[in-house]
């Protein structure tokens, strides 16, 4: 498999390291990866499915985040020679939303790995728009095992 240099910016690489299609692609960068932890973005499209009146939804927020998690893996993954598997949401704690971002806003979102054990993970989310914390949540996300 090609290792791929980080910032990743182009869509067609993203899918390489996600399952997700459109129109449930819900990340566009991956700006940093270290064990443990990464960056991810997202620019607020007024085409997303997530957007109504110019705003994009909680569940699209919720839907990023969760994307930002299964990012940060199908990286780790990739580099272990590894494919993208598919995985769940199996819970969500401490959502906290300030506010909603605008068509045109770029998310930010630091993901931090709280415990990984076999295909299960905690992840910590925040996400920014302009170095202001927008969100937070911790989720639980499982990951298919393999058939």
């Amino acid at each position: 498999m090609k290792n791929f240099e980080i910032p990743i910016t182009d869509l067609a690489t993203i899918k390489k390291l996600l399952p997700h299609r459109e129109p449930m692609i819900m990340v566009d960068a991956l700006l940093k990866y270290t064990n443990g932890e990464a960056t991810v973005g997202l620019t607020i499209l007024k085409d997303n499915l997530f957007v109504t009146k110019a705003e994009f939804s909680e569940t699209g927020l919720i839907e990023h985040m969760a994307q930002a998690a299964a990012l940060y893996i199908g990286f780790k993954n990739h580099d272990q020679n590894q494919a993208a598997k598919e995985g769940f949401i199996a819970s969500i704690k401490k959502l906290h939303i300030q506010r909603l971002p605008k068509v045109g806003e770029v998310l930010k979102t630091e993901v931090t790995i709280i415990h990984e054990i076999m295909h299960m993970s905690t992840v910590k989310l925040s996400i920014f728009i302009n170095d202001v914390e927008i969100a937070t949540a911790e989720m639980n996300t499982v990951l298919k095992a393999d058939s």
